[in-house]
């Protein structure tokens, strides 16, 4: 038996297949809104787990939507809810690892920050209805596995 310590912690992290579920359901609400948008999903260290790109989505949309599921996932929060003065200076200080632009959602579960989504490509509110989506799908799906 293994004794708890104060040398490691539990921490959820979001798996390949929650991963897949945010995909699946930003994907079709990508697709509903008419809005083709690259989507990342990240775990709760901001390494990627899985990503999409909707056919039409603008290539260049890639990087930064990867960029926005890895600051959400960093900070806990929603992205572009930084202050203008400070993002500029973050971003150049981070050589472009934090960005402020809308589109990145932390996915929280039993008040633990366990991935991130980032969407881009399309216009601010589509971007974040798309990650909305997202997240949604799979904070349900672990919801009620967890039920």
């Amino acid at each position: 038996m293994i004794a708890k310590t104060s040398l490691v912690q539990d921490k959820r992290q979001l798996t390949y297949a929650g991963a897949a579920v945010a995909i699946e359901a930003a994907v079709a609400k990508s697709r509903q809104i008419s809005a083709p948008e690259c989507i990342a999903v990240v775990d709760a260290g901001g390494s990627l787990l899985a990503f999409a790109r909707v056919e039409g989505a603008a290539v260049l949309a890639q990087k930064p939507s990867i960029a926005k599921a890895e600051t959400s996932a960093s900070i806990g929060a929603p992205t572009g809810a930084i202050p203008f003065e400070f993002g500029i200076n973050l971003g150049s200080a981070s050589h472009g690892g934090i960005v402020n632009l809308g589109g990145g959602l932390p996915i929280v579960f039993d008040g633990q920050v366990v991935g991130a989504i980032g969407v881009g490509s399309g216009t601010t509110e589509q971007d974040v209805a798309v990650a909305q989506a997202g997240r949604d799908a799979v904070v349900a799906a672990l919801q009620k596995e967890y039920s």
